[in-house]
């Protein structure tokens, strides 16, 4: 047996994409023999380039800073004046120290001290500012000490020094009652989330594994095949192969608990039921969608999903940027890929394995997804602050158990666990005292995040916002590149509109969804456009009775339902004219002479026939044309605080002379005219090439009237509580 290897991924922070990792600690495995498909007549030239580069330069600034301030040395405090707990922290309290005096709200624990023995896990990301919120500013608690002489009366933070300036390694010898600089952080932290039954207390709820290097413990021929490597893999990762395949990732359906109607329904997703306004359905296009499953060879519905040989290892966790599936061929590797080289190099998951599939959905970059698109492999921080700013990789937010990921989509049923920006951030996120901080804590009862820190979506690349089937089969027309120099039409797929920096639409959300799956009735008021029909132009397709494929549940009434903001994909579909479902086209040809392929024959008919039959749904014979519209929550390219909307953008009652003063008659030396209107510069972004001049100088942003209010809250009064003169709060 060989060396027993290091953890690979622990319960927690594995992947985001889906895929194949490893977890430590299980023994050797040897009954993985895989198949070995027949090679390819003639050797490819293998590649092992980056095929995402980062752009020269580039760096996440606020990681880079705090990576930096983590390695400055800091002067040893030999000798610590000891004073009673509760006496220190009424001191600390009359100095009114707290969370204004934090020079940096995000700091890094990361210290060669604590890598002496062993280096197994990456440095804790430290939100400093909001652990210091959530103990009401109560310093004292963790800076338990201070350095003798020091006066916090005289120099506010002369008493708050870090930990690694009293802790240092362990057993110091001169100082024996000292506990070790690791010993210390896990002895505050992990005390304190057990004690007060808050945050994470295991290793990875707070740092990722340090990969081991896997060159020494892959034993792979040359030139392997893609079953080959998996079976090496389960060598020494048979329970994270058992857990793959139990995954949603891998399975492509599973609980649907968040779905109307539908909470019990265990094996809902794009395997089985859901369907889609931009390439439809999976039922009989299988090679072509499952070019991003975390699989090889789901060619058909006879796919083997209790196959743990199929899994792909790589897709998730190759570190090389070489990876790349072909995309025709039912997700097996591209034959470039040198699969032994990238199966020598595997580790945590990042963006690039994440991007290569969810930034691609539908057909190419940020076609689905209003918020997410290949920039996001190397954002700015002002596209996406987490991402951009501090380097974020999606496995810390969407972590997983068990190769479960947490976090949900608007767009499909499947749910392994829910992540909201609460988890990190609590329910009172603006740690601050002033007034602003009270009353943005208070939007946050009715508010969703989003809504004020993504106040425009697809601010990176435009994103698709209509789709017209009905269009589609014309070779001779040309298309057309718009201004973000996108084609207005494709002859496989019909007509488009793209957007960039679009204002979302913004409706109440409670967290469940209404969701139309195939089979299901549309609309009954829809009309269709059917074959012979005189075909109405884009504007009158827009002013069709809509069927809603998605929408959010959720109302002004409803404690539990706050605002949120989402892009409203608009698009002609087919539709059975007598059954009155959605129908399935049969879109790609599995074979070189498909007789029913549309992108073969462009015969709808065919095409219609074909898909329902896999689909296991009867088609009349005659098909119509829909509108359709789906619901996408806008989650991630996230901006800095300083460019969330701005009262005024809301409000409107605030763009007079009168504002804060409308209710605060003691000014206390605050400017409330700046305050109101401190916030996103839509003016300055249009500037930096954005699409936004529609939105410079816009108010009433979230369109209060929409959402079911008689106007701005701030002069008709909110949705619930009454008070005594007759307003309501928010």
């Amino acid at each position: 047996m060989r060396p027993a290897t290091r953890i690979l991924a622990l319960t927690g922070i594995l992947l985001a994409v889906a895929a194949f990792g490893v977890l430590a600690g299980l023994p050797a495995v040897n009954g993985f023999a895989a198949p070995d498909p027949t090679p390819d007549a003639a050797p490819t030239e293998k590649q092992r380039a980056p095929r995402h580069p980062a752009p020269e330069g580039w760096q996440a600034p606020d990681q880079a800073k705090a990576m930096q301030r983590a390695a400055e040395p800091r002067e040893f405090v030999a000798n610590v004046r000891t004073e009673d707990p509760k006496l220190r922290q009424l001191r600390f309290k009359d100095l009114e120290l707290g969370v204004k005096d934090i020079k940096f709200p995000y700091i890094l624990l990361h210290s060669p001290l604590v890598n002496t023995f062993e280096d197994m896990y990456g440095p804790v990301r430290f939100m400093h500012s909001k652990h210091a919120a959530s103990l009401d500013g109560n310093c004292a608690l963790c800076h338990h000490v201070s350095p003798e002489g020091a006066d916090a009366s005289q120099d506010r933070l002369s008493e708050t020094v870090a930990c690694r300036a009293c802790h240092r390694e362990s057993f110091d010898p001169d100082h024996p009652e000292r506990l070790g600089l690791k010993a210390a952080y896990h002895q505050q932290c992990m005390d304190c989330h057990e004690r007060m039954n808050q945050g994470p207390e295991k290793c990875v709820g707070c740092h990722r594994n340090n990969v081991p290097d896997h060159k020494e413990l892959v034993e792979l021929p040359d030139n392997p095949t893609a079953l080959q490597v998996t079976a090496e893999c389960l060598r020494c990762h048979e329970k994270a192969g058992e857990d793959m395949i139990q995954s949603a990732h891998w399975l492509w359906k599973g609980p649907s608990p968040y779905t109307v109607d539908r909470q019990k329904k265990v094996m809902s997703g794009k395997a089985t039921d859901t369907v889609n306004n931009f390439c439809v359905a999976l039922p009989s296009n299988w090679p072509r969608c499952t070019s991003c499953h975390a699989g090889y060879g789901w060619e058909d519905e006879t796919f083997d999903f209790t196959d743990m040989t199929r899994v792909d290892c790589l897709v998730c966790h190759d570190t090389t940027d070489s990876y790349v599936k072909a995309p025709p061929k039912a997700g097996m590797p591209a034959p470039e890929v040198d699969l032994k080289y990238v199966a020598q190099r595997v580790g945590q998951t990042n963006r690039n394995t994440c991007g290569n599939c969810h930034f691609q959905g539908g057909g190419g970059d940020a076609v689905k997804h209003a918020d997410m698109c290949a920039v996001l492999r190397y954002p700015s921080r002002n596209c996406d602050v987490h991402m951009g700013g501090y380097d974020f990789t999606c496995t810390q937010c969407h972590e997983a158990v068990n190769h479960k990921i947490k976090g949900r989509s608007t767009s499909l049923p499947v749910a392994e666990g829910s992540r909201t920006c609460e988890d990190c951030h609590s329910d009172k996120p603006h740690y601050g005292d002033d007034m602003l901080d009270y009353h943005l804590n208070k939007h946050c009862d009715t508010v969703a995040c989003n809504t004020c820190h993504s106040p425009a979506y697809s601010k990176c690349t435009a994103t698709k916002t209509w789709w017209d089937w009905s269009l589609a089969g014309d070779k001779d027309r040309t298309p057309v590149k718009d201004k973000y120099g996108m084609p207005d039409y494709f002859w496989k797929k019909g007509e488009f509109e793209w957007k960039e920096s679009k204002k979302p639409v913004y409706a109440w959300y409670n967290g469940y969804m209404e969701r139309l799956l195939l089979g299901d009735a549309i609309n009954p008021d829809a009309v269709g456009i059917r074959p012979g029909d005189p075909m109405p132009d884009k504007a009158a397709k827009k002013q069709m009775v809509v069927t809603d494929i998605t929408a959010p549940v959720g109302s002004i009434k409803d404690p539990s339902s706050k605002i949120y903001p989402f892009k409203v994909m608009d698009g002609i579909q087919p539709a059975d004219a007598k059954h009155r479902y959605l129908l399935v086209p049969h879109l790609f040809p599995v074979t070189p002479d498909d007789p029913t392929a549309y992108w073969k024959n462009r015969d709808w008919q065919k095409a219609f026939t074909e898909g329902m039959k896999a689909a296991g749904l009867p088609y009349s014979g005659e098909y119509m044309w829909v509108r359709t519209n789906m619901y996408w929550g806008i989650h991630h390219e996230v901006t800095p605080k300083e460019m969330a909307l701005s009262c005024v953008q809301c409000h409107e009652s605030l763009k007079g002379e009168q504002t804060c003063d409308r209710c605060h008659q003691d000014h206390r030396d605050v400017d409330f005219k700046k305050l109101a209107h401190r916030g996103t510069d839509f003016s300055f972004m249009l500037s930096q090439g954005r699409d936004v001049a529609d939105l410079v100088d816009s108010t009433d942003y979230i369109d209060f009237k929409a959402l079911g209010y008689k106007g701005d809250p701030i002069l008709h009064g909110g949705r619930f509580t009454k008070l005594p003169l007759g307003r309501t709060t928010p």
